[in-house]
């Protein structure tokens, strides 16, 4: 049988749940051993609510931990309510200071003040850290077990400090970075390096002086475009003194890229958070009915305007059967210039040095694209109807709305992005109801200009 997401036979799923339904724990636990954390996350985040419930409540403490590490936040949310504060404080204690922070992120402010008071002091010391700094910061993503050195020691010096400090040495990195006398990160040494240079070889001839520094306060998505322009592996990040304090490493960047797209596609589709299919359905409806109801004005205001129109459509019957032509082409003309503007803005191809170039750009595919549409259609249209007039209606409507459409939908990202509101959130649903209603507008205007007054 063909391996299901993350790798999970089909037919372990069903069986894990036929022998949790039996209470066959002994047998479940034979089956939690043969499969890894990823997968034991995937079953936990699919089943159903009693499933999972019961699954928690069997589990060991390793397994659980582990697999709570790759849980989507919403049902992370649960798993803790499940277990209760104290259980699930003993629980994420195993787990390093970041996880533990990636997990509690999304708990309620009482929450995460009773999970604290029950971690021990050191851990909570370092969860405390790194929740003070701002939520998708380079700060919340540090590492704080790291390997520094001095430029002046030698491999020597260097390996013989790793052999005698094996338990702060972090389970996996990829350079050692090298600091001065104030603790401030001055360059950095591959482990390639290390382990090919002689005993004798002195850091500082051959470290890289050449690295990216990263502040706390920096937000996750530029790291993120550090870390791609620049290919890196790792980076040192400091506080306000300029001393390193951790590191922030490959596999927190791809998180984070994925994340953010994961939040991109939810905000162009209306939703406001990161709510997934596990969310509770109150949740699920406060994050879905603002921009609904949006939408219920906007298609509101389209209809009143329609109205305004009445006795032009009771006239002319042929104007309500071509009008949705012109309202698809132009919302999805909007719409690829908005996913496109957004994207050109969230990768800063989009600077206020190229924004004129850009809209005039796109003024100007606009005009194009509405004339090559209002062509072919009008083939159709011509063959069907044989009415001059309202073709040469449709045709200008047609035209107009497309430059309007592919205009708006660049010209709107980049004002909010100007107010400083993030432009992935409304641009495609206040594009969509420009769109409409212009389009409903500029028609039927054009129609009761030409066709109705001609008409009486």
């Amino acid at each position: 049988m063909e391996d299901s997401h993350y790798g999970l036979d089909q037919a372990i799923i069903n069986e894990l749940k036929e022998l949790i339904d039996d209470h066959k724990l002994s047998d479940v636990h034979d089956i939690i051993k043969k499969i890894d954390s990823v997968q034991l996350a995937y079953f936990l985040s699919t089943a159903i609510n009693d499933h999972r419930e019961k699954l928690i409540n069997i589990l060991d403490q390793d397994s659980l931990r582990n697999a709570l590490v790759h849980v989507v936040p919403d049902l992370c949310v649960e798993i803790i309510e499940t277990l209760g504060i104290q259980s699930a404080a003993e629980l994420l204690s195993g787990l390093n200071a970041e996880d533990i922070v990636a997990i509690m992120k999304d708990l309620d402010k009482k929450s995460i003040e009773n999970i604290l008071y029950y971690l021990p002091d050191k851990i909570k010391e370092s969860v405390q850290e790194l929740l003070s700094y701002p939520e998708e910061s380079a700060g919340r993503l540090i590492h704080k077990n790291m390997v520094i050195a001095p430029y002046y020691w030698t491999i020597n010096q260097l390996t013989e400090y790793l052999r005698n400090h094996k338990k702060k040495i972090p389970e996996s990195f990829y350079q050692i970075f090298i600091i001065n006398s104030r603790l401030e990160p001055i360059g950095s040494v591959d482990l390639s390096k290390i382990i090919s240079s002689s005993g004798d070889t002195i850091i500082q001839d051959i470290m890289s002086y050449d690295i990216k520094i990263i502040k706390t306060g920096v937000d996750q998505e530029e790291v993120a475009r550090l870390f791609q322009d620049y290919s890196l592996v790792s980076a040192p990040v400091v506080n306000k003194r300029g001393k390193i304090i951790g590191v922030i490493l490959i596999e927190d960047v791809i998180k984070v890229v994925q994340q953010e797209t994961e939040e991109d596609a939810l905000k162009i589709g209306g939703v406001l958070s990161q709510t997934d299919i596990n969310a509770s359905v109150s949740k699920t409806i406060m994050t879905r009915l603002p921009w609904l109801l949006f939408n219920l004005l906007a298609a509101t205001l389209c209809s009143i305007v329609i109205g305004f129109f009445e006795h032009t459509i009771e006239s002319f019957i042929i104007l309500p059967i071509i009008m949705p032509i012109i309202a698809s082409m132009s919302g999805n003309s909007g719409s690829q210039t908005v996913t496109l503007t957004i994207r050109a803005l969230a990768t800063k191809r989009l600077t206020e040095q190229n924004t004129k170039r850009i809209l005039v750009k796109e003024f100007f595919i606009g005009l194009i694209n509405g004339v090559i549409l209002s062509a072919i259609s009008l083939i159709v249209i011509s063959l069907r109807f044989h009415d001059f007039k309202t073709e040469i209606i449709f045709a200008v409507s047609m035209i107009t709305m497309s430059v309007i459409a592919t205009f708006t939908g660049a010209f709107i990202p980049i004002i909010l992005n100007r107010l400083k509101s993030d432009p992935a959130i409304s641009s495609s649903i206040l594009t969509s109801a420009t769109t409409d209603i212009l389009s409903a507008l500029i028609f039927f205007g054009l129609a009761t200009i030409v066709l109705l007054n001609n008409y009486y």
